[in-house]
């Protein structure tokens, strides 16, 4: 008699979920799929499902299957009636990042924070390409389960690690890993800053001495939690050794190694995510001279300060991904002559944050259903408008411009309100910039 298949099944039809699906069938698991709404799943994810044996069941149904573990998609909150009701029958129910771990035979390099995550996940990627074998993977497009798949190595997985992934983990161990900083986000999903800041912190929950876990010394969301941090933790920041940093540029032992002016990416951020990048990176065993020399060459991410043209004198960048107020903070220090393009789906955040970037703003543009909201804040504060969409922003921005100013797309929201991503809402703006140019 043949041994008996494990039963799995995935709650949330989106890449993660279907990635997961994919490993278990290739690990012999009988996969099963719920979804919410299964009336929107497209055309090409049930040619999937049927190509890999994969059962698609009702609320109804299943509830009545012992599953031997139960996936959840990072898109599904605990919140939900199917997952709440495997969770108070103590089933195995675990993260996408969980599961994949348990098929592991690498290492993996875990990132996250509530901002700059998949910039420094890209930097840590672009340095040790070619070096060791290495997979960026996790919220960073490429689902984790879907890289252990395809990549079948016993080298790096450099993984982005949003709040959602890590929960419901229970056994994931990184080798190396960090948190780049916490501030407000996500308030839309959980019941309290401090719940998030916890799921946050599950990425080490289970490192010890034998791991390496960077925080970032300067950040103060971090810092108010210090006691919550393990005893091993080491720091990164403006007075830390070995690596340090601050405007000038990322120090070794005190000495500058890498200067401000010789990098391709704007803002103190990003030199706080080149400084992780590289102790990660160099703890993975790469050169330091090798990390400074690829962080040189290192291109901004899309959508993340990105450049996108100089029209008449005047500077467009598009930073999409900033969907919330302290990516958007990161962004108004910047520059200066920033005429703002704002809105969508508001997730919470203390605007006085923005007031001390108001020397900077020469206007602000607010779009999407959040524009009344940021109209009522913002007015008196700065100056500012309802323009309703990108679209009316750009021209109404570019038409007041003088050479020299900023028109900065920097949302502080989510996009679904007008589009179907922040990937989606970037390529709009920077294709209207185009239209733009090709019109004058």
């Amino acid at each position: 008699m043949g041994r008996k298949m494990r039963k799995l099944l995935v709650i949330g039809g989106g890449k993660s979920g279907l990635s997961a699906l994919e490993l278990g069938h290739f690990m012999d698991h009988q996969c099963f799929l719920y979804d919410d709404y299964p009336e929107k799943i497209e055309d090409n994810t049930r040619l999937f499902l049927n190509a890999y044996g994969v059962e698609l069941l009702s609320s109804e149904q299943v509830k009545k299957v012992d599953f031997d573990t139960v996936v959840v998609s990072p898109g599904v909150p605990q919140t939900n009636k199917i997952v709440k009701f495997f969770l108070e029958k103590n089933s195995d129910v675990i993260s996408e990042i969980e599961f994949g771990f348990r098929y592991l035979k690498g290492n993996v390099i875990g990132i996250t924070g509530s901002n700059g995550k998949t910039t420094t996940t890209a930097m840590v990627g672009h340095i040790m390409h070619g070096e060791e074998e290495t997979a960026v993977c996790g919220n960073y497009g490429y689902p984790f389960c879907k890289a252990l798949i395809e990549q079948k190595f016993e080298g790096w997985y450099v993984v982005e690690l949003s709040s959602f992934q890590l929960e419901l983990i229970k056994d994931f161990k990184p080798k190396i890993a960090c948190i780049l900083n916490l501030s407000p986000d996500h308030l839309d999903r959980y019941n309290s800053l401090e719940d998030y800041y916890f799921a946050k912190f599950n990425i080490f929950k289970n490192m010890n001495k034998n791991t390496v876990f960077f925080a970032n010394a300067d950040d103060d969301g971090l810092l108010n939690y210090r006691d919550k941090l393990p005893s091993f933790t080491r720091w990164i920041g403006e007075k830390t050794l070995p690596i340090g940093v601050d405007e000038k540029g990322i120090y070794y032992e005190r000495n500058l190694i890498l200067r401000s002016e010789q990098v391709r990416f704007k803002g103190l951020h990003n030199l706080y995510n080149a400084a992780f990048a590289i102790s990660m990176a160099h703890e993975a065993g790469i050169g330091l001279r090798h990390c400074v020399e690829k962080i040189r060459s290192f291109n901004p991410i899309e959508h993340r300060l990105e450049f996108v043209d100089i029209i008449r004198g005047v500077y467009f960048y598009n930073d999409s991904k900033a969907t919330n107020f302290d990516s958007v903070k990161k962004a108004l220090s910047s520059f200066k002559n920033i005429r703002w393009i704002a809105g969508g789906i508001y997730k919470g955040g203390d605007f006085e944050d923005f007031y001390i970037y108001r020397e900077n703003i020469k206007k602000g543009y607010f779009i999407g259903d959040s524009a009344p909201i940021f109209m009522g804040k913002m007015k008196g504060i700065i100056d500012c408008e309802i323009s309703i969409n990108i679209e009316n922003a750009i021209k109404h921005a570019f038409n007041e411009a003088n050479p020299g100013d900023v028109i900065l797309l920097s949302p502080a929201c989510s996009s679904f309100d007008q589009f179907k991503n922040y990937e989606e809402r970037g390529k709009v703006f920077k294709n209207l910039v185009k239209r733009l140019k090709d019109e004058l």
